[in-house]
């Protein structure tokens, strides 16, 4: 098989496979970055955001904070780039860098932090370039995946 034939089958095989597996594609990798994470030092401004209610805590993690980076990070940059590069194989890979890097100078803890976030921020840029092909909205797939994240490493964070 060409090595541009695996390409083709991989992109639309992650266009055409049911939408559990597709998160689980693009959750599986994250979880592995985020795994990193956990041997980094704490970042101090890492809490900033904490209330003393863990509700509260759990819905900005959890449903804000994905709402707004998806929105801004994903959805408004990849927008943007492929309305102004109309070359499909020349705007998914400024679209993808671009929304990486802004997503990775958001979390500047540290350097490891940023790098992590930044592989991240890929994940999260593909899936959403990608999800653009799909039936499901593209917005919807990247917040199910950053939420799913934020709540795993929530979860982490109150029990270790």
């Amino acid at each position: 098989m060409h090595k541009g034939s695996i390409h083709i089958f991989s992109v639309s095989y992650l266009i055409k496979v049911p939408t559990i597996k597709y998160i689980l594609i693009f959750l599986v990798p994250t979880l592995l970055l985020a795994a990193i994470t956990t041997f980094l030092p704490e970042p101090e401004s890492a809490g900033y955001w904490k209330t003393d209610n863990i509700v509260i805590d759990l819905l900005i993690a959890v449903i804000a904070v994905p709402i707004i980076e998806t929105l801004l990070f994903q959805s408004l940059i990849i927008e943007i780039i492929c309305k102004i590069v109309k070359r499909p194989w020349k705007n998914i890979w400024i679209a993808v860098l671009a929304s990486s890097l802004a997503f990775a100078l958001n979390h500047t803890y540290s350097f490891l932090y940023v790098l992590i976030t930044f592989l991240v921020g890929i994940i999260y840029a593909l899936a959403y370039y990608l999800g653009r092909y799909r039936k499901e909205d593209a917005i919807i797939l990247v917040f199910i995946l950053h939420a799913m994240d934020n709540f795993l490493a929530s979860l982490y964070n109150m029990f270790v």
